[in-house]
């Protein structure tokens, strides 16, 4: 499935809510939450999904009632794939 990273800055959405969402994201069918990196005051956050395209996620969202400020398409790597390659 491919990859996406989402961009959410919701300066005035109370941590409660943000944390609550997670909840319903977590049991979310239409994609998979991988994780998601916060700033610690959880305003700005970047979270990894798995779904079959970008109109899933911005469907989820609207559903969530979650604004975005961006969604990518991103490709994994990591440094063991590099680290012993020869070219």
């Amino acid at each position: 499935m491919p990859h996406f990273m989402s961009i959410h800055n919701e300066p005035s959405v109370p941590v409660e809510k943000v944390e609550s969402r997670w909840m319903n994201l977590a049991q979310e069918s239409r994609a998979v939450w991988i994780k998601t990196w916060h700033v610690l005051d959880l305003t700005r956050r970047f979270c990894w999904w798995d779904a079959p395209d970008k109109k899933t996620l911005e469907e989820i969202f609207r559903d969530s009632e979650i604004s975005w400020e961006e969604i990518v398409p991103v490709r994994l790597t990591i440094p063991s794939e590099w680290r012993w390659r020869e070219d």
